[in-house]
């Protein structure tokens, strides 16, 4: 099955990246083995700026959170910038580790962002980073411009078949079989025979927390306050029922959906919220009439900024969610998730904590032909049959399940509040 993609912007850059990509990645190759630039191994002068690298995914940007701090601690006194796309800078500027961040726009088109990339290769390289991480896995853009960037040293993964982790001083491979997180952390340590002592028993790497300013707690109440649906006093119980760009697949099918939302609405005793962004609403409207459940779930879709929306995940007592940013970002909220996997694997991408307390129950069928999308291959789907199946065999019923299993794990004298703002905004 051919994934429909949306973005056709996206789309592109994909087919620039796998077909120019190459090319160019082998020239600079060439030009680094004619003396140009030779490979270093390490650090060898004092680290007072550092560069990070992450282009796509709000998710992997959380999930790459763990690096920051890994930085922040072993060069305390040291510049962090990001380089993303404009996209992402919100999520950015809740991590106190990044001191700036360097944005590129691809909404604006092909050619503009190619010669935006020019420009901001130009600034990159004025300010002389001392280390430079490439978190990107796969795109042979991230490599090149790193290999552009002269910084001092440059962290990169190296994929097979592909000369773009060839491009950095200190090459890493990708391990497929360790969570996504792990493997930034084995980035940043440029040493791939040194394991990554986890800071768990099960394995996983926590995550800074992420807490909402008190402008935004307060955004998110005087919403959810002044929706006819609301119920004061009652739990919430967010939906989020989307998938980002890149794979619209992952998203669980809207009969599902609507049966999962007609059950949670019929307690009455719940706040049902269906999350989404401004372009996602029409989507969440289609589910709540496919479910017949109007005016009594609340659609906050497209009514919250990216702070107000992790104030609404850190107030929420379950989240269910497909494998997506927000999954990520509710995690790191300190909430309890129900998440949704089929095309692609929790092995990789599966729910972190962000605070000890913090339940979790995932659905993924293991089906044989799961999972069918590699971060080695642009994270494209090559699916067996006309309908993920992996998705479609998830079950409504058990899904309410899991919601009803961790509702039940709260507190007997927790109710719903406001969560607890523990900065302010700049």
């Amino acid at each position: 099955m051919r994934p429909a993609r949306p973005n056709r912007r996206y789309q592109t850059a994909l087919w620039l990246d796998r077909h120019v990509g190459p090319a160019l990645c082998m020239l600079l190759l060439v030009v680094r083995r004619l003396g140009a630039r030779r490979r270093k191994t390490a650090t060898t002068q004092p680290v007072e700026k550092i560069l990070a690298l992450k282009f796509w995914g709000v998710g992997s940007i959380v999930l790459a959170s763990p690096v920051l701090a890994a930085l922040r601690t072993r060069y305390p006194n040291a510049r962090i910038d990001f380089l993303t796309l404009g996209e992402n800078e919100a999520v950015l500027r809740m991590y106190p580790q990044v001191n700036g961040w360097i944005t590129l726009d691809l909404g604006r088109g092909i050619l503009r962002f190619l010669l935006d990339t020019l420009r901001t290769i130009s600034r990159v390289r004025r300010e002389r980073y001392d280390l430079l991480l490439d978190l990107e896995f796969f795109t042979r853009y991230s490599a090149i411009f790193s290999y552009l960037s002269k910084a001092g040293v440059t962290h990169g993964f190296s994929t097979r078949a592909s000369a773009r982790g060839q491009l950095h001083d200190v090459e890493v491979p990708f391990n497929a079989y360790q969570h996504v997180s792990t493997n930034f952390l084995t980035l940043l340590e440029g040493d791939p025979m040194r394991a990554i002592p986890p800071s768990r028993a099960e394995g996983l790497v926590t995550l800074p927390p992420l807490r909402p300013s008190a402008k935004a707690a307060a955004d998110c109440t005087r919403a959810l306050e002044a929706d006819p649906a609301w119920r004061a006093g009652r739990p919430i119980v967010v939906v989020n029922a989307n998938a980002g760009d890149m794979a619209l697949e992952r998203r669980w099918p809207a009969e599902c959906v609507a049966a999962l939302l007609r059950d949670l609405v019929a307690r009455q005793s719940l706040n049902v919220v269906l999350t989404g962004s401004g372009a996602e609403r029409a989507y969440v409207e289609s589910l709540v009439a496919l479910a017949q459940i109007e005016g009594r779930a609340i659609v906050a879709a497209g009514r919250l900024d990216l702070d107000g929306f992790v104030a609404l995940l850190a107030r929420a007592a379950v989240v269910v969610t497909n494998d997506s940013g927000p999954l990520h970002l509710a995690r790191a909220a300190g909430a309890a998730v129900v998440a949704l996997f089929g095309p692609e694997t929790p092995v990789l991408y599966g729910p972190l904590r962000s605070r000890e307390d913090q339940p979790a129950r995932i659905h993924y069928r293991g089906l044989a032909c799961s999972p069918c999308m590699n971060v080695h291959e642009n994270k494209v789907l090559s699916c067996w049959f006309a309908h993920a199946r992996c998705m479609t065999q998830i079950d409504p019923r058990d899904v309410l399940a899991s919601v009803d299993e961790l509702l039940s794990l709260r507190q007997p004298d927790e109710s719903d509040r406001d969560a607890t703002p523990e900065r302010t905004s700049p």
